[in-house]
């Protein structure tokens, strides 16, 4: 069993502090399958609590990807189907296709890096530039013909971040 600790170790609180630089990976590598399978649960039932939430707890999302939570799919489609934010909704798509290799989400995630990017945003250079990785992910040849589109981008940071997200997906 899992405790509320090893939780809160996992799923630090959203701010700069807890959050920046942070990696929960080697903690999850670190955990017996049944402590898995009990931080799972856990992690779905706090999703739960936020299907209301405008802007859940991506990492929580992104953690039960890495899980491959087939017992989260049900919870993190609601979420897609509440969500507004397509930054969030890019990391709900890309995470459902890697749980279950569902390729309705490619269109969703393409769909939503098209309205990430949005000039009239202050923070869309920043929005975009991290899209990349997320849709990278994908390893499709439409979301790299997407991120192949921006290789040449006037904006040096979205240039540069497309073709590092591409690189580094080849990597892995």
């Amino acid at each position: 069993m899992i405790t509320q600790q090893i939780i809160n170790e996992i799923i630090p609180p959203m701010d700069y502090e807890h959050r920046n630089g942070f990696n929960n990976i080697p903690l999850i590598n670190k955990l017996t399958n049944d402590e898995k399978e009990s931080l799972v649960k856990s992690l779905i039932k706090k999703l739960n609590e936020e299907i209301e939430n405008k802007f859940p707890d991506t990492l929580i999302i992104e953690t039960l990807a890495y899980l491959k939570a087939k017992s989260s799919i049900e919870t993190l489609t609601k979420l897609l189907n509440n969500c507004k934010d397509y930054y969030i909704k890019l990391i709900i798509a890309c995470s459902i296709y890697v749980i279950n290799g569902d390729t309705k989400m490619i269109d969703i995630a393409i769909n939503s890096v098209k309205q990430i990017d949005n000039k009239k945003n202050a923070y869309y250079v920043y929005s975009l530039s991290s899209a990349f990785y997320c849709l990278a992910k994908f390893k499709h040849e439409k979301t790299i013909k997407l991120i192949k589109q921006y290789f040449t981008h006037p904006e040096y940071l979205i240039s540069y971040n497309a073709k590092e997200a591409l690189l580094l997906s080849m990597d892995k």
